[in-house]
C-alpha cells in the first residue's frame, strides 16, 4: 500500500516517464525474475501444462464475453469487454504479491502461469484489440520480441540439465526481485494518478468485474475440484499459484491497447482504475480466506 501511494505521489507531482519505466520492467527486470522463478519450479510434464492451462482459461473467458458483447452491442465494445474480462494484471500487480506471499517453489509455479497469460496478451488480446488490423502473424512477431519468453525457455533448459546459477549471483537476483516489487507497485500508483478522463459506464464495469473477479475464480475453483477428485495432476502449491492468477485486477496494459487503437479508452481506463482500487482490498481478503486454506 505504501509503495502504491508513493507511486501515486510521484506520478502526480514528479515528471516521471511511466511508459519508459514500464519498458524497463518488461525488457530488463522481468526476464531475470521470470528466469529465476521458473528455475525453482519442478520440471515435469504436468507442471509444463501450467502456462498452457492459463492461456486456455483466459481464451475461454475472452470468447464467452466477446460473443456476449457482440449479442449486446454488436460493435467494438465486444472486443474490449473480452479483453478486460479475461486478462489480469499478473505482472505489475501479481508478481510483487507472489514474491511477498509465496516461497520460491510456489512462486515458480506462479511465474509459469504468468508466461501463459503473457502469450495470451501478445496473441489473442493484441489481435482482438487491433480489430483485424493486424494479422495472426503480426501477433506472433510481437510475441517473439518479448525477452520474458526467452527467459522462460532458458530456465526450462537449466532445469532439464540441472544447471544452477553460481552463488555470486544470489544477491543480484534478490535485488532484481526487490526492484520488480517496488517498480511494479509504483506503476500501479502511476496508473491511478495518470487518470485524466474516464467514463463510468456502470454496465461495462459490472461485466468487466464479473469476468475478472467472479468468473475467473469460479473457473479455477471448478478445475481444482476436478483435479482433486478425478485427475490428481497438480499439487496444492499449484492450486495456490492459480488462485492468485485468478484474483488479480484487470491488466493495466489493456489501457495501452485501447488508447493506441482508439477503442473506448475512457471505458477501459475507468474499469482498470476501479478494479485496481478494488483489488487492493479484494486480493488480501481472498488470500486470507481462500489461498491460505491451501497452506
Amino acid at each position: 500500500y505504501l509503495i502504491v501511494v508513493l507511486g501515486f505521489i510521484a506520478g502526480k507531482y514528479l515528471d516521471i516517464n511511466s511508459k519508459g519505466l514500464g519498458k524497463l520492467i518488461i525488457y530488463i527486470v522481468a526476464p531475470f525474475v521470470i528466469f529465476e522463478g521458473t528455475t525453482h519450479a519442478e520440471l515435469s510434464y504436468s507442471y509444463l501444462l501450467i502456462p498452457f492451462l492459463a492461456f486456455f482459461i483466459s481464451f475461454f473467458i475472452a470468447t464467452v464475453f466477446f460473443y456476449y458483447g457482440r449479442y449486446k452491442w454488436n460493435d467494438t465494445r465486444a472486443n474490449v469487454l473480452a479483453i478486460v474480462a479475461s486478462e489480469g494484471n499478473t505482472g505489475y500487480f501479481g508478481i510483487p504479491v507472489a514474491l511477498l506471499l509465496f516461497d520460491q517453489k510456489v512462486f515458480g509455479f506462479y511465474i509459469m502461469g504468468t508466461v501463459g497469460i503473457t502469450i495470451f496478451e501478445n496473441t489473442v488480446v493484441f489481435y482482438l484489440a487491433a480489430r483485424g488490423k493486424y494479422s495472426v502473424k503480426d501477433s506472433f512477431i510481437r510475441l517473439a520480441r518479448l525477452p520474458a519468453i526467452y527467459a522462460f525457455i532458458l530456465a526450462i533448459f537449466f532445469l532439464y540439465f540441472n544447471i544452477s546459477l553460481p552463488k555470486i549471483m544470489d544477491n543480484f537476483v534478490i535485488n532484481m526481485r526487490g526492484t520488480y516489487v517496488v517498480l511494479g507497485m509504483m506503476l500501479i500508483g502511476f496508473g491511478i494518478s495518470a487518470a485524466r478522463k474516464t467514463t463510468l459506464d456502470y454496465q461495462f464495469i459490472f461485466l468487466s468485474f464479473l469476468g475478472k473477479f467472479v468468473i475467473w475464480p469460479l473457473v479455477i475453483f471448478f478445475l481444482i475440484t476436478i483435479d482433486i477428485y478425478i485427475f490428481n495432476i497438480f499439487t496444492i502449491d499449484v492450486y495456490r499459484a492459480f488462485l492468485l492468477l485468478a484474483i488479480v485486477p484487470i491488466a493495466a496494459n489493456t489501457v495501452v491497447f485501447a488508447t493506441v487503437l482508439n477503442i473506448y479508452p475512457e471505458k477501459v481506463s475507468s474499469a482498470v482504475i476501479l478494479s485496481t482500487l478494488f483489488g487492493l482490498f479484494y486480493v488480501p481478503l481472498f488470500i486470507v480466506f481462500f489461498i491460505n486454506k491451501f497452506i
